[in-house]
């Protein structure tokens, strides 16, 4: 299970014990890293710990949330996910979270549905912050050349010895001289690929069909070619596996 740490910022003992008490029941994998009662308290916490969340009161003493959201933002290069928690209902808080692109705003006492929907909001966001954009060029080795191209145009490689055969968008085949363990691990980042077996790395979006009787993936390319691909057992039941989540 994946742990996201938070840091929750609240000046009332009551509203932060029942946080606490639910994010402890409900979702264990949010490890609270500390709690502190106002922004500047805060504000030195989050720089040393960092933590992938942060439930804020809107409403703080002395130095308000707003003034704590430019510090981070000024020394921060990746700032934490923020769900607003507040007492009150009020347009002003609610133009406040989504000018700081919040990821909800909660009111306490905090209610365990909004919870469990704003933290579900807080890993899908997650899960894409790291994936690096498809189309990001990357360079492989080939015999006399070297081959520059984007993850997207790649539609599948099957490892052939110590190099491998990349299939193309365009319809092309190019013998690149790295091994498939090489390969996948420049194209990992781009949550693109699948490894089907020993012998396959699959790009998800160009698959169209699975023959269960052949054992054997259909894939299509953006200008309409179309590639089948004899799979291991092994390598069929990953992708069965994987689109029939």
């Amino acid at each position: 299970m994946k742990k996201y740490t938070a840091i929750i910022v609240e000046d009332e003992r009551l509203p932060l014990l029942s946080l606490i008490q639910k994010l402890n029941e409900y979702h264990p994998d949010i490890e609270i890293a500390d709690t502190c009662d106002d922004a500047e308290t805060s504000l030195e916490k989050i720089l040393k710990i960092k933590p992938d969340l942060l439930f804020l009161d809107i409403q703080l003493p002395n130095k308000n949330s707003l003034w704590l959201i430019a510090q981070l933002s000024a020394a921060l290069k990746s700032m934490p996910y923020i769900i607003f928690t507040t007492a009150f209902k009020s347009a002003d808080y609610l133009l406040q979270a989504i000018k700081f692109q919040a990821i909800d705003y909660l009111l306490k006492p905090v209610n365990i549905v909004d919870l469990a929907k704003a933290i579900t909001k807080m890993k899908e966001l997650a899960n894409n912050r790291n994936i690096t954009d498809p189309n990001t060029k990357y360079s492989f080795h080939t015999y006399n050349s070297t081959l520059i191209i984007s993850a997207s145009e790649i539609v599948y490689c099957e490892a052939d010895g110590n190099y491998c055969k990349m299939f193309t968008d365009k319809y092309t085949e190019e013998a690149i001289f790295e091994r498939l363990n090489n390969i996948e691990a420049k194209l990992l980042s781009t949550k693109l690929f699948i490894r089907a077996g020993k012998k396959h790395l699959v790009n998800k979006k160009s698959i169209y069909r699975l023959n269960l009787r052949r054992q054997s993936c259909h894939l299509k390319t953006s200008i309409n070619n179309f590639y089948e691909v004899k799979l291991s057992a092994g390598g069929f039941a990953a992708l069965k596996i994987e689109f029939e989540k």
